[in-house]
């Protein structure tokens, strides 16, 4: 469902701007020269690249439920490829994007997995330290937010795919009615920020591979885009209602793509949104 535009100045919201947004600093392999530094999407993803098995919140949100509200502030650059970007990452109506409207949708929060082996045995990367104390983190349930928000225009004979099911995290699929041919996402870089006093957040190089558009003569032929996908998240108390609220913010940047590796080092354009979650 769609709102008017989001007002961020909330006089009843007891919650501080977020934070800027962290940068990756990992290491991107090349295979084409000529265009620069580059990220091959097309290798076996390595544990170098993804600092952990997903992005964790905080371990209060475990098997919560959440309002969001959020609404594209700027977009710079190609426009054409942010609006791509934007619908297959799990965006809702076109206008939404387009006209800055505020996207209304419920998320949930689940336990992590344990996943990761080493040689003492498996690794729990979901726990974090806290004001002194352990804690482990939960992670956002990805098909529960693309059921929510692309809503009406998942296609009705449709089933999503998520990581947990197919047994490869970082990967999501679906199909929808106002873009042709299934949608598949996978996490190939990530980095996090572990909840903390000061908030927390994540950075996801993502890859998108789905139909190349252009009407009937690309019936059928599917192209990779990519996308870095970064949020801060700071949380806070509507002084109303007493509910939790968690602000954020959200910088996508895409890429160029040629011959299955991105030019990370020159974004084709930035889009910039503004989240609020409010708990159930």
């Amino acid at each position: 469902p769609l709102l008017s535009p989001l007002n961020g100045n909330n006089n009843n919201a007891n919650a501080a701007a977020p934070l800027p947004l962290l940068t990756s600093s990992s290491t991107s392999p090349q295979r084409i020269e000529e265009i620069g530094g580059g990220f091959d999407l097309l290798s076996p993803t390595s544990s170098s690249s993804l600092s952990s098995s997903d992005v964790f919140y905080p371990s209060s949100m475990t098997n919560t439920q959440w309002k969001v509200q959020r609404v594209v502030t700027s977009v710079e650059g190609d426009l054409g490829q942010a609006a791509v970007a934007w619908k297959c990452l799990g965006g809702g109506e076109e206008r939404a994007f387009t006209s800055k409207l505020t996207e209304a949708y419920n998320v949930r929060f689940v336990d992590a997995p344990v996943v990761g082996m080493s040689g003492n045995g498996v690794v729990d990367d979901a726990q974090y330290e806290f004001e002194g104390k352990r804690a482990r983190g939960c992670i956002l349930d990805r098909k529960f937010e693309i059921l929510n928000r692309v809503g009406k225009l998942l296609q009705s004979d449709d089933v999503i795919s998520w990581g947990d099911d197919d047994g490869e995290p970082g990967s999501i699929s679906y199909a929808r009615n106002d873009y042709p041919g299934r949608i598949e996402l996978k996490t190939v870089q990530r980095s996090i920020e572990p909840p903390s006093e000061a908030g927390f957040g994540s950075d996801e190089l993502i890859r998108i591979q789905s139909s190349a558009g252009g009407g009937a003569l690309f019936v059928g032929s599917n192209v990779y885009r990519c996308a870095r996908v970064k949020r801060r998240f700071r949380r806070g108390f509507d002084e109303s209602t007493g509910k939790r609220i968690i602000d954020g913010i959200e910088i996508m940047l895409t890429y160029r793509v040629l011959d299955g590796v991105a030019g990370v080092e020159m974004p084709t354009s930035t889009s910039k949104s503004r989240i609020r979650m409010t708990e159930l």
